[in-house]
């Protein structure tokens, strides 16, 4: 982890220096978060025994602040913070007995993003974007949470230590003005190196000895809406 961090610093140190003179702009970005089976990022069955569990994703969404160093005409550097929230719904059978139930939690964290942009003009006003780059994510907390309809079913999601580092992928164009700053519409790809947590579940206690668990894989899609004000 110190490895990479020096390396974004590096980074941002060196096309600080070679830009000094170019232009930084400040953006405001709100992203909702698209669930896509391509990406493992839909629902996920997993079962134990008689016991089956389904993990659904819920509306989720991230939102941050961007700043964009401009390097040359048709390249740029972007960085910010930004904050994402991924809810999702744990449900529970086992027709045998009769038991149904779901539990519902949300999965916070924070993003350090770093990518590389380029652009081409496509008009006047309109620009096309594609973009490259990795993530450094610390998630906020462990996570419990029981049943709706019987407190017997709980499920304890525990974070990855350290955070974790994903790849960055982002398309998208955006209309450019002189007086009223830039609009921006696009699509990115949030996908880490492994699983960012582990949740789990248990019904009476009884799935603690089989140490049983689902694994989080954290990766999502999003539509991303972004204004960047004048410099």
């Amino acid at each position: 982890m110190k490895n990479n961090i020096l390396l974004f610093v590096l980074i941002i140190s060196f096309f600080n220096s070679k830009g000094q003179n170019n232009k930084t702009t400040f953006g405001l970005q709100y992203k909702p978060i698209i669930p896509s089976k391509y990406f493992n990022s839909s629902n996920l069955d997993k079962s134990l025994g008689d016991y089956n569990f389904n993990l659904s994703p819920n509306y989720s969404n991230s939102f941050g602040m961007i700043l964009r160093h401009t390097i040359s005409k048709n390249f740029s550097l972007e960085s910010g913070l930004n904050y994402i929230q991924r809810n999702y719904t744990l449900s529970i059978s086992y027709e045998n007995l009769s038991i149904s139930d779901i539990t519902t939690f949300a999965l916070r964290s924070y993003e350090i993003p770093v990518q590389f942009l380029t652009y081409v003009r496509a008009s006047e006003f309109w620009y096309l974007n594609v973009a490259f780059g990795l993530s450094h994510n610390v998630l906020a907390s462990d996570i419990y949470s029981s049943g709706e309809s019987n407190k017997s079913y709980s499920q304890k999601t525990y974070r990855k230590n350290g955070g974790y580092r994903a790849l960055l992928a982002n398309v998208g164009m955006e209309y450019r003005t002189n007086e009223n700053g830039q609009y921006y519409i696009g699509a990115s790809l949030h996908r880490p190196w492994s699983e960012i947590s582990r949740i789990f579940p248990q019904y009476n206690d009884e799935n603690n000895e089989n140490n049983f668990y689902i694994d989080i894989y954290g990766n999502f899609v999003t539509i991303d809406f972004r204004y960047f004000f004048e410099e």
